[in-house]
């Protein structure tokens, strides 16, 4: 993928200053690795690898805001909403019911754990056995809660991990190692701290020649940072370090112009800024490298800048108070340009949200870009990815529009006269749905289905730390449900 911010569109586009430069520095490296990099460029759209491939397809999800009422994203492994596929590394790790049935699961864990952690058996067991023991282990670890299992045992699998992740014989050994890791501390907090993490998996970042295991490090070193206890000085330390990766194109950790990476950093720094609670200063020294990245050539790249866009703007603004309304504030969205955007008149006592600080400087540039993203007809973007950019965009210029409104609102009227609102509503296998009526509730259930799969039910109902991350409230699935078709009520448009 080269020149990642190159207009999706088509078009000719003056490249940034910033681009220039980066460019600039990475030509001689970008043309000696142009196939293989485009080989990685162009992979990730596939759902049918046939054999593991080290293509940073791997432990990837991603629920897209798309217009449907309910999303499908239930247990099942083949699922239409995936973006991306996890890979076949991914799909192995997804399809729970292979764990062996010989015995317990207990028992069958136990082993698997001796056979990480014991240093004989881990000099007697061929790369592959390794492999296959840290697959099972993971897949176990997404699928049961598994912490009585796991006491006392934690430091030995944490140490052995760590052995793996610093210097595995194969990527997928670090690869898997890294997954695991981020399993036991989500099971054991109470293990280990963060800092002891931190260091290792930004120099893996760094140093690693393998770009599945870069984007394998990022996911864990963001998912460390969010599961764990850290300071908030650390929380934007790690953010600045993904923002770098992204403004750079990956260029700064030798991953240059790969999407899987990018995409990978971009939305670890969204699952971290949900964590904030003032994020003025990340988003004003970030922002510009998001709307920079819509005009990226890869898909991925898009939809995960587009959602943390929404998300900054989200968490820009707050509802108005009693408090506000003797007040002078210059940062409210003027009252008559506010119910100008309404196709319907709101009611008289409607007013408009208060803006706490500035996203973007340059609005129109932005939503000229969102539009068009919108409404894209190229024909190099696939017909199922072109879906998903104007389903997700729509969305994200929405809410560039009415701040807080959420992914997939609905701009239909109930039978009180009142707007529908947004009504993404996530069906979780066949038990029930959730409602993801903001951007932040999106981000974070995206972050937990990348690396709990399909055992994302069994840890929301047992686990307290993923409950405490998402404290959402799962509703009765309808029983008479089918899948969306894709109709939606009104098609928004640019000044919806």
């Amino acid at each position: 993928m080269s020149d990642l911010r190159r207009r999706a569109l088509g078009g000719g586009k003056t490249p940034s200053k910033r681009a220039s430069l980066s460019k600039s520095g990475s030509k001689s490296t970008s043309k000696a690795g142009s196939k293989a990099n485009s080989t990685a460029a162009s992979r990730h759209g596939t759902d049918d690898e046939g054999a593991y491939d080290s293509d940073g397809s791997v432990w990837r999800y991603v629920a897209v805001p798309a217009v449907p009422e309910i999303q499908d994203l239930g247990l099942e492994a083949d699922d239409d909403n995936l973006l991306c596929s996890f890979g076949s590394l991914g799909d192995e790790l997804r399809n729970l019911e292979d764990v062996p049935q010989t015995s317990s699961w207990q028992e069958e864990l136990g082993d698997r754990i001796v056979r990480i952690t014991d240093k004989d058996m881990r000099k007697k067991l061929a790369t592959g056995g390794l492999e296959e023991a840290l697959l099972a282990y993971n897949r176990l670890l997404q699928s049961k809660f598994t912490s009585s299992e796991l006491q006392g045992k934690t430091n030995n699998i944490i140490d052995a991990l760590s052995k793996s992740i610093k210097a595995g014989k194969t990527d997928k050994e670090s690869t898997l190692a890294c997954q695991a890791l981020v399993l036991t501390l989500i099971t054991d907090v109470d293990c280990t701290t963060f800092g002891e993490f931190n260091t290792p998996l930004q120099r893996l970042i760094t140093d690693h020649e393998s770009l599945v295991v870069k984007t394998a490090a990022i996911h864990a070193l963001g998912a460390l940072a969010f599961f764990t206890d850290v300071s908030t000085d650390d929380i934007e330390t790690i953010m600045d370090f993904f923002h770098e990766i992204v403004e750079n194109d990956g260029h700064n950790i030798g991953a240059g112009d790969d999407g899987a990476t990018v995409a990978a950093a971009i939305e670890e720094w969204g699952l971290l800024l949900t964590s904030l609670d003032d994020a003025e200063e990340v988003t004003d020294r970030s922002a510009e490298a998001f709307v920079d990245q819509l005009e990226s050539t890869e898909i991925e790249v898009q939809v995960a800048s587009g959602e943390v866009l929404a998300l900054m703007t989200e968490k820009a603004y707050r509802e108005p108070s009693s408090e506000d309304e003797d007040s002078e504030d210059d940062h409210g969205i003027d009252d008559e340009d506010f119910h100008n955007r309404f196709v319907i008149t709101p009611a008289e006592d409607t007013r408009p949200p208060i803006q706490k600080y500035t996203v973007y400087r340059n609005q129109p540039h932005l939503k000229q870009i969102l539009t068009n993203l919108s409404k894209s007809s190229t024909k190099s973007v696939s017909k199922k990815n072109r879906r998903t950019q104007h389903a997700t965009f729509a969305n994200v210029l929405h809410t560039v529009n009415f701040p807080l409104h959420g992914p997939n609102y609905s701009r239909a009227l109930d039978l009180e006269g009142r707007e529908q609102g947004s009504r993404l509503e996530v069906k979780v296998g066949r038990k029930g749905i959730v409602k993801l009526n903001t951007w932040w509730k999106l981000i974070r259930w995206n972050a937990l289905r990348r690396f709990l799969g399909g055992g994302i039910l069994v840890h929301w109902q047992e686990n307290p730390v993923i409950f405490e991350s998402l404290p959402l409230i799962m509703d009765a699935a309808p029983t008479n449900h089918k899948k969306a078709s894709g109709r939606v009520d009104r098609m928004l448009t640019p000044f919806d």
